[in-house]
């Protein structure tokens, strides 16, 4: 069966999502039709603060598109939100709602990868390009599927395992802790250090700790397991809410139990430092990035970061949450206005097809010679992460940075 075909079944199975309002309310002139893009993101999530960011970034792109011009000689570009709770199954549904949507040429995914990760096999099966501005699973781009649909402009475990367990290294720890959710995810990241470990026999790995991706309230036993097997430093992987936990655990103890945390992205993507308080600055902790509006590299920077400090009301981007999202979610919507404009067509698959040969485009998160090929659906390198710390203020600082 075609994908044409499939997407018109799946269309007749959600007629009824027009009579609820959940359809977009669309101009239907010929001419100026609008393309919508999708964004499935967990925008009911107390704590996060990515699922916005990445939105703003989106209008923020379509906003500059349209003074450009549109695409496809002038039709205007369209944002549909829907809201997965952080649940997988509700983003499945919603990524089903999108396939439904014949206008719906792509959609941009929230920071959660255990989501993602199960709406692979939808966007595969119906052909609906996915755009990921965040959630890191290795397995989002390389998920054998041919061809490939998934295309990511923001960091993934494999790199992030790299840095920080390279950042441990130069400090001269050589007993390294994970403590990792229990969830896609956390495999993830178990999967890519265990593999990046295994060539640098110098290294052990003392111990994994697992905490549950939601529910927790204290995770203070399994922070003291790890200290006695061994551990001289521990890389976190977690989101903002057990990630917090874990620091005011820590903060708690004698400085002598604390040792140095290295964390992967999660954390930035809601109100971490609101969170953790006081016990943030209590602790030796850094993170992993891949953009801060402290390192404006050109005038479109610098003219994004003038308009998100209008739009979230403070007078330094650095007070703006989870910023790197609002750059990654701009630069691939800038791309894929590129794409639909190199299709001719807002076609999904020829669209995935233009993803793979754009043409140079010099972004505000960093310049792509060519962003993607046939091989290649990351955007970014490792050469594009560095570390970070709060201050506190709660805004995070590059480290190195005098900002």
């Amino acid at each position: 069966m075609n994908v044409n075909i499939r997407r018109r079944q799946c269309l007749a199975a959600s007629a009824a999502m027009v009579g609820l309002g959940l359809a977009p309310r669309l101009v239907q002139s010929a001419q100026r039709r609008p393309v919508v893009i999708g964004l499935d993101a967990e925008f009911r999530d107390r704590t996060s603060t990515s699922d916005e960011a990445i939105r703003r970034g989106i209008e923020f792109a379509i906003a500059d598109i349209q003074r450009d011009g549109g695409v496809l000689g002038g039709r205007p570009l369209q944002l549909l939100t829907l809201d997965n709770r952080s649940l997988p199954a509700r983003g499945v549904d919603n990524v089903r709602r999108f396939v439904a949507m014949d206008e719906v040429v792509a959609y941009f995914c929230g920071k959660f990868s255990p989501v993602v990760l199960e709406c692979l096999p939808i966007v595969h099966e119906f052909g609906l390009p996915l755009l990921d501005p965040w959630a890191a699973a290795d397995r989002i781009v390389d998920n054998g599927y041919t061809p490939n649909y998934a295309f990511r402009l923001g960091l993934r475990d494999s790199w992030a395992m790299q840095v920080l367990i390279d950042e441990l290294a130069g400090r001269g720890i050589r007993d390294i802790a994970l403590f990792v959710p229990n969830s896609g995810w956390g495999r993830s990241n178990v999967t890519a250090a265990g593999n990046y470990l295994a060539g640098r026999p110098e290294l052990r790995l003392s111990s994994i700790e697992w905490h549950n991706w939601g529910g927790e309230t204290d995770l203070l036993d399994r922070y003291l397991s790890l200290l006695e097997k061994g551990a001289q430093g521990l890389v976190l992987v977690a989101n903002e809410a057990e990630g917090a936990i874990l620091v005011k655990n820590i903060a708690s103890l004698p400085e002598s139990r604390r040792i140095p945390v290295v964390s992967h992205w999660g954390v930035t993507g809601g109100r971490f430092a609101e969170l953790c308080g006081g016990a943030l600055q209590a602790i030796d902790f850094c993170v992993v990035q891949t953009f801060s509006f402290a390192r404006q590299r050109n005038a479109e920077a610098r003219r994004l970061a003038e308009r998100s400090v209008a739009a979230y009301g403070v007078a330094d981007p650095l007070d703006i949450p989870s910023a790197l999202g609002i750059a990654q979610a701009y630069d691939l919507t800038r791309l894929l206005a590129l794409a639909i404009d190199r299709a001719g067509v807002a076609d999904r698959a020829a669209v995935r097809e233009a993803l793979e040969d754009l043409p140079p485009y010099e972004g505000v998160v960093r310049s792509y010679p060519r962003a993607f090929s046939r091989e290649r659906h990351e955007a970014m390198a490792p050469e594009d992460l560095f570390l970070a710390r709060f201050d506190a203020s709660g805004r995070l600082l590059p480290i190195g940075s005098d900002a």
